[in-house]
């Protein structure tokens, strides 16, 4: 039994501490990293001993937060799952311990962000709710500053290609080109990280940052593709790069000047004409939960909901 009442420690993991990462279970309805993929992916090093946290009480562990980042990087991306035992009366305060002693540890850098999924099927039950409520205090108290409603989607490569968008022409671009076309876009955005971000920043670091970001993706850089009018006219832009684990629609972009005329369906099917043509068995791709326009474009294409998902972004 872990006594409550003991005072709470919060430690990076150590290599010695591979049973305890390993044998945590979770009966709360929201995703969590198990054993199999966190071994997995200890080994990629998408996860590591230093960008694991473990909460104790009494040399006991009552909680485990695992941050997720590129197999090359020098800093985590994400808190991908954050577990509390059942016993912990408060588990917000043991989640927010471990998350501040995270963003303390990894310094100055890109902002960091927590997710949270559920099953689409399970959002806003009771039990959702209450495991989604906790992390979210914990995330405010811990740091983070944010908190935006996505959905993720995903389309099988099983489904035929959509049709080849006609009217216009897809040609390549260079950095500076699309380092313009994200500072252009950025006006009347609905994107909840972009409306923030020039708020505080303004609209070129918005752009200086989504390059790198966007740069930093695995995938082919000729994905990226600037769509013109027959015209010659820019209407907008398209990323169709991957994740660390599936092909995606990385970024969509329609010029303001150019919107409310169906373009967004025309760079969502090269998108997925292009991830097609290269035999990709799936395709996801992400939006915010109150961005109507490209939820109805994913659900056109023949993309579904897979998860729910809360982003707390510093």
């Amino acid at each position: 039994m872990t006594d409550i009442s003991s005072p709470l420690t919060i430690r990076p993991a150590a290599p010695c501490d591979q049973v305890v990462l390993d044998h945590w279970a979770s009966a709360e309805p929201v995703a969590w990293v198990d054993m199999a993929r966190l071994r997995r992916e200890m080994t990629t090093r998408n996860y590591r001993y230093e960008w694991s946290w473990l909460a104790e009480r009494g040399g006991r562990a009552v909680g485990r937060a695992l941050w997720w980042g590129q197999t090359t990087a020098d800093r985590p991306a994400t808190l991908d799952c954050l577990l509390v035992a059942a016993a912990e009366d408060h588990p917000e305060d043991v989640g927010a311990a471990m998350i501040r002693a995270g963003l303390a540890a990894f310094g100055p850098g890109p902002a960091l962000e927590f997710k949270v999924d559920v099953e689409p099927d399970r959002a806003g039950d009771p039990a959702t709710s209450a495991a989604a409520r906790w992390r979210e205090r914990a995330a405010h108290a811990g740091g983070f500053t944010r908190t935006t409603k996505r959905l993720s989607f995903t389309r099988t490569g099983t489904l035929p290609p959509p049709e080849r968008p006609e009217g216009l022409r897809f040609v390549p671009g260079s950095d500076t080109e699309f380092r313009a076309r994200f500072a252009a876009v950025a006006a009347g955005s609905l994107d909840a990280h972009t409306l923030d971000m020039v708020a505080a920043q303004g609209v070129d670091a918005l752009a200086d940052d989504d390059l790198a970001f966007y740069l930093s993706l695995p995938g082919s850089r000729d994905r990226w593709q600037i769509a013109t009018a027959l015209d010659g006219s820019v209407v907008g832009f398209i990323i169709a790069t991957r994740t660390a684990y599936d092909a995606s629609i990385s970024y969509l972009g329609v010029l303001p000047e150019h919107r409310g005329r169906g373009h967004v369906h025309d760079l969502l099917a090269q998108m997925v004409r292009l991830h097609h043509d290269d035999g990709q068995p799936r395709i996801v791709g992400t939006t915010d939960a109150a961005n109507g326009p490209m939820r109805t474009a994913f659900e056109r294409a023949g993309f579904e909901v897979t998860r729910v998902r809360t982003v707390h972004a510093q």
